[in-house]
C-alpha cells in the first residue's frame, strides 16, 4: 500500500527522464537530416556503367565517350538507339537482358529481360539516379556504376 501511495504522488516522468527523451529525439532529427535531407554520404553520380556476367566484364560505357565491348563478347552484345536512348542487349548462356542508357540524363536502367515473369531486375533503381547496382541473378549479370575509376589502365589483381 505504501508503494502505491508513492506512485500516485509522483509525476509520471521525472526531469531526468524527459531530458533523456529530448536528447534521443534530437539525435534522431540530426541523423535524419544528415542521411536523408542533406545526403552527406550519398552516392556520387556515375561516370558510366560496367556490365559483368559471372564476374567477367563484358561491356563498359562511359558517358560522353561511348561503349566498349569486351573481347569475345562482340557477337553477344548489341547496341542500338531508340530515340535518345542507347539500348544495349546482352545475351548470356541463360537468356538476354536489355539495358537502356540515357546519355543526357547520365543514367542506365534495366529495360527488359527474359529471366522470369516478374523480371525483378527491371524494377531496380537506375544507376546514376541513386541506384548502386542492378542484378539479374538468373543470368549472373550485374550492372555497376563507374564512379571516379580510371578505366584507361588495366587493373592488376
Amino acid at each position: 500500500m505504501n508503494r502505491a501511495r508513492l506512485v500516485r504522488e509522483n509525476k509520471p516522468f521525472a526531469v531526468w527522464d524527459l531530458l533523456v527523451y529530448a536528447v534521443i529525439a534530437a539525435l534522431l532529427v540530426v541523423l535524419f537530416l544528415v542521411f536523408v535531407v542533406f545526403d552527406v554520404f550519398g552516392t556520387d553520380s556515375a561516370r558510366g556503367i560496367r556490365v559483368q556476367v559471372n564476374d567477367e566484364i563484358v561491356y563498359t560505357y562511359v558517358f560522353g565517350d561511348g561503349g566498349t565491348v569486351a573481347q569475345g563478347w562482340e557477337d553477344r552484345v548489341e547496341e542500338r538507339t531508340d530515340g535518345s536512348l542507347l539500348l544495349v542487349r546482352i545475351t548470356t548462356d541463360d537468356g538476354w537482358n536489355e539495358i537502356a542508357v540515357d546519355e543526357e540524363g547520365q543514367t542506365a536502367v534495366m529495360r527488359d529481360a527474359d529471366c522470369s515473369l516478374r523480371k525483378d531486375c527491371t524494377a531496380m533503381r537506375a544507376i546514376g539516379d541513386g541506384g548502386s547496382v542492378i542484378t539479374c541473378i538468373p543470368h549472373g549479370l550485374k550492372v555497376l556504376p563507374l564512379a571516379g575509376e580510371d578505366i584507361s589502365a588495366p587493373s592488376v589483381g
